[in-house]
């Protein structure tokens, strides 16, 4: 009998090890998580802020872009458009499309991102003259 309770009492000392260690590890687990999950949010900030900062600077090359093709349009330019090419080129982005609609100019610039599924932003500007009184 002896024996017995001294094998029962082994088992029973083998499954306290066994279910007390149950946990061990899940605190390293749940820090993995938490890592990862911020990792993931400070990557789609980083994201948006990207996206953010290029179509700024699309709109504001754009805008200067209408007002020196203007500029050059009152002027008197042969190809106020070349103008606003000049300018986009300074700014590092792209000149899609330049119309001259009287004495208005209209630009259209494109900025790219560092982004797979938007590779890039398009902003549109018109700058001219406007009638005081």
């Amino acid at each position: 009998m002896k024996h017995v309770v001294k094998h029962i009492v082994a088992r029973l000392n083998d499954a306290r090890r066994w279910l007390g260690g149950a946990d061990e590890g899940s605190g390293t687990m749940s820090g993995v998580a938490l890592i990862a999950i911020a990792s993931i949010m400070l990557g789609a900030v980083a994201m948006v802020a990207n996206l953010l900062f290029c179509a700024h600077r699309a709109q504001n090359t754009a805008d200067m872009a209408a007002v020196a093709a203007a500029t050059s349009l009152r002027d008197g330019a042969a190809d106020p458009c070349l103008v606003a090419s000049r300018t986009v080129a300074a700014n590092e982005t792209m000149l899609r499309s330049c119309a001259v609609e009287g004495e208005d100019a209209l630009v259209t610039v494109r900025a790219a991102t560092q982004l797979p599924f938007a590779p890039w932003v398009e902003r549109q500007s018109r700058a001219g003259p406007i009638a005081c009184g």
